[in-house]
């Protein structure tokens, strides 16, 4: 991938293009921003256009630097991902020794450290040692959701490259292009996204859109809607995926309740697409109630942190939900 293929995040490949025409590229960088806005894929493209064979402020995508690299096997490319818990010492430790030579074959060696705010503090405080004396020819790249959470010493020593939500409209004609989904389907998937296209791409997968209808079906007060809530409760408290979906489509769905009854603007909504059955939905619920509801939810996702059992919570929330229905 090359930035120009990275969609919606102009001012950012802007920036790095110029600083590299200009050779004024910093040693260490932090690339910050919502998540699944395409931080993590303009790191790579930037370690490609550091090291392209045939482009200066670009990436070929096709000499046997760039193959390397979009494989990963580039011997001065690397690529730190932790998909769960936090980032320790002894993979930072890793990462620094291999920084002590110079590179064998690229340009610049790049190390790219992704959700780098999952160091603990012994991995950040044995990466600051680094980022204080970088390597010659080495550019660092952090990359984070919540910079807040890197320690201030951590920020200080990093140039700053800010990413956005990528808009309705990008999102849509990505899903279409890339993802085959029609516009319409699409075009729902990049509302409900919250700007992120890594989110719009799971919202419109099969399964969480059926999630979505069932949790529909169950709200909209039709023959058995009782029954449904509770069936849905046993089927998606054994699978945790399918747990916080629920949790995301309850949440949603009375949240966009809340503001149509309030007499706000359609515009606020997340799920446009379905305003007319919420109006209906919400015609049966006090503003009262919609807040408990709302309030119980968020106590739910709080109460995960402490192993809270899913399928009575879930029950719990469908009592509510009937109560406040009735």
């Amino acid at each position: 991938m090359s930035f120009d293929e990275i969609r919606g995040q102009e001012r950012a490949i802007k920036i790095l293009r110029q600083t590299m025409a200009n050779n004024h590229l910093a040693q260490a960088y932090l690339f910050h921003g919502p998540d699944g806005v395409g931080k993590k894929k303009t790191a790579i493209a930037f370690a490609k256009a550091l090291n392209c064979h045939t482009h200066s402020e670009d990436a070929c995508g096709h000499c046997l630097s760039c193959r390397k690299i979009s494989e990963g096997i580039h011997p001065d490319v690397t690529l730190l991902q932790q998909e769960k818990g936090e980032i320790k010492i002894g993979a930072i430790r890793d990462i620094i020794n291999g920084m002590i030579y110079r590179p064998l074959e690229a340009r610049k060696r790049v190390v790219i450290i992704d959700e780098a705010d999952k160091c603990n503090l012994s991995a950040s405080n044995a990466f600051l040692k680094t980022l204080e004396e970088p390597p010659v020819e080495t550019v660092i790249i952090l990359v984070s959701s919540n910079p807040d959470l890197l320690p201030q010493t951590v920020l200080s020593r990093c140039r700053r490259v800010s990413f956005r939500n990528i808009p309705v409209r990008i999102i849509t004609e990505i899903l279409v292009e890339k993802n085959g989904l029609a516009p319409s389907a699409a075009e729902n998937a990049a509302y409900l996204a919250d700007g992120s296209i890594g989110k719009a791409i799971a919202l419109a997968s099969t399964d969480v859109q059926q999630v979505r209808g069932d949790i529909l079906e169950g709200l909209a007060g039709k023959e058995g809607a009782p029954g449904i809530l509770f069936d849905l409760a046993e089927r998606y408290s054994k699978d945790e995926g399918l747990f916080y979906d629920a949790l995301y489509w309850f949440s949603t769905y009375f949240r966009d309740i809340l503001i149509l009854k309030s007499g706000g603007e359609l515009a606020l909504i997340i799920n446009k697409d379905l305003h007319a059955s919420l109006s209906e939905i919400g015609d049966k619920i006090s503003v009262e109630g919609l807040l408990d509801i709302l309030s119980f939810i968020q106590s739910i996702y709080k109460g995960q942190e402490r192993n809270m059992n899913r399928q009575l919570a879930l029950d719990v929330l469908g009592n509510k939900i009937m109560e406040a229905v009735a």
